[in-house]
Order: C-alpha cells, then sequence, then structure tokens
C-alpha cells in the first residue's frame, strides 16, 4: 500500500464545518451539547492524529486509543441526541481511519455524503477520502469508480486533484500508461496550481520519466521550495552536482525539518554526495536543527 498519509487528507476545517452546525441550529441546551460534544470529538480525533500509534520499540501507544475510544462515545451521544449530521459520520470515518479500519472509513465517509445537512464542498472532499480509504483497503477498482461516479461535481473545482489522486491509484494497480494519461493533462495545464505541478512532477519521477517531471519540479520551487528537494535529486541523477547542492540547500534554508526527514528516509539516494564536505555541512545543520 502507498503511503497515503503524505498525500493529506482532504478534510473540511473543523471551525467551517462546526460553524455551519452552529449556524443551522437553534441554540437550545440540546444543540448547545451537541456542539461541546462535536468540538470534543473534533479535538480528541487530531490530538489522536498527531500521536505516533507506537513508541519507538514498537508498543501501541495506550493514550491514543483512549482519545479515539472518548471521541467515540462523544460522537455516539451526538448522534442520540441529533441523529443523521453529516459531520457525526464524518468524524466516525475519522475515527476508524486513525484505527486502520479503512472499509469503515470509507463507509462513514459514504453515509456522511447522503446526509441531508451535507453540504457541495463537503460533498467534494468526502468523495475523495471514501476513496482513499479505499484505496487504503486494497480496492482500488472500488476507488476508482467512486471518482468516475462524482467525476462531474469534483471536476468543478478539484478536476486536478482527481486526476492525480486516480494517477496514484492507477500506479498502485500498475496500470501506468492510463496515470499518463491523467499527469499528462495536469502537466499540460499552465494555469495548474503550483502544489499540482509538484505533485504531477513527483508522480513522473516515480514512473521513470524526469525529463517530462524536471520542468513541472522547477516551476513549482517558488512557491513551494521543497518541490526544490526532489529537483535535487533528479539533478543528481543527471550527474550535476553543483546545481543539486544549490537545490538541496534552498530546500533546506526553507523546509529544514522535512528536509531532515527526507534525508534520514532516502539515504541511500544521496550516497553519490554523501561524503561532500558541503552535503556533510547540511546534514550537521540539519540534524542540528530541531534543537534550537
Amino acid at each position: 500500500m502507498r503511503d497515503f498519509a503524505r498525500r493529506r487528507f482532504l478534510y473540511c476545517g473543523a471551525a467551517a464545518v462546526l460553524g455551519g452546525v452552529a449556524c443551522a441550529y437553534a441554540v437550545t441546551e440540546t444543540e448547545a451539547d451537541v456542539m461541546v460534544l462535536l468540538g470534543s470529538a473534533n479535538v480528541q480525533l487530531q490530538a489522536a492524529f498527531m500521536t505516533p500509534a507506537a513508541d519507538r520499540r514498537g508498543v501501541a501507544l495506550s493514550s491514543r486509543e483512549e482519545l479515539i475510544a472518548t471521541a467515540v462515545e462523544h460522537l455516539e451521544s451526538v448522534e442520540r441526541r441529533r441523529p443523521g449530521m453529516a459531520v457525526t459520520a464524518e468524524f466516525r470515518g475519522f475515527a476508524h481511519m486513525l484505527r486502520d479500519e479503512f472499509r469503515a472509513a470509507a463507509a462513514c465517509y459514504e453515509r456522511a455524503r447522503r446526509c441531508e445537512d451535507c453540504e457541495t464542498e463537503q460533498r467534494d472532499v468526502l468523495a475523495f477520502n471514501e476513496a482513499r480509504m479505499l484505496t487504503a483497503a486494497g480496492e482500488g477498482e472500488r476507488a476508482l469508480r467512486v471518482l468516475d461516479r462524482h467525476k462531474q461535481a469534483l471536476d468543478a473545482r478539484y478536476g486536478h486533484t482527481r486526476r492525480l489522486q486516480e494517477a496514484d491509484v492507477l500506479i498502485d494497480l500498475g496500470r501506468h500508461e492510463e496515470a499518463l494519461d491523467r499527469l499528462t493533462i495536469v502537466s499540460a495545464d499552465a494555469a495548474a496550481p503550483p502544489m499540482a505541478r509538484w505533485e504531477a512532477g513527483r508522480r513522473l519521477l516515480e514512473l521513470g520519466r524526469p525529463a517530462a517531471a524536471a520542468p513541472l519540479l522547477a516551476s513549482a520551487c517558488e512557491e513551494h521550495p521543497i518541490a526544490a528537494y526532489d529537483l535535487a535529486r533528479l539533478k543528481l541523477a543527471a550527474g550535476d552536482v553543483d546545481t543539486c547542492m544549490e537545490l538541496l540547500e534552498r530546500a533546506h534554508a526553507a523546509r529544514p525539518a522535512e528536509v531532515r526527514q527526507r534525508l534520514l528516509e532516502e539515504a541511500d539516494a544521496w550516497s553519490a554526495v554523501s561524503q561532500g564536505a558541503r552535503f556533510r555541512q547540511l546534514v550537521a545543520t540539519a540534524l542540528a536543527s530541531p534543537g534550537r
């Protein structure tokens, strides 16, 4: 399974979701209780999301499960007081996701979309998350069907996001030519957001298309400096060490923590320059930066 967490889940902002709920109902004692419970569940789930599932020894952290369990209790209480709310079903999906219960999470997101109070943008987000959960569950074909079923609505605002997500699923399924078709559409759109161009470039690198990836990564560097890291790896592979190091230093200056993490995770990719003075100085700086 691909590292879907790095693809960033599209969740409606909790403040926006809960704010919409607050506007929709009169402020009675029951509705006030509902809002307090939803707010608490949101805090618990976000805290669990930020808590590792296990410690460095691989031992599961009971505190994380306690956060999730408390959130679920609050959501069950909300459902008794105000059944059928989209935000409740969405948060239940989030809880299932945190427990790696991906099929159950997908079912919750699908159910949330059918709630009467689910708004247009929330429906789009839920469709993406349903497809992501199906992909995480190893059901890529079902994920593609979800994205195709909601294609018309999604493409009104999130066309490139849909294509990139479909490309991920198709790569997982080994259908690389179909993935390239989606990426080519993103690449050809000069008006595509820099984030979309960067993501397309990264996938093209994964598919062994560095020549197609290079201009996309370069165009994204100004707004998303971490793209310079990926471009640096590409330059290194091409033997352009000086440009590689300039780009790597640029990425580190803007995003030291993320560059440090990727240098640690991808150490093998940098073996050709790992003994160079500039690289060693950069690594030493990266290792020191979290303690500053």
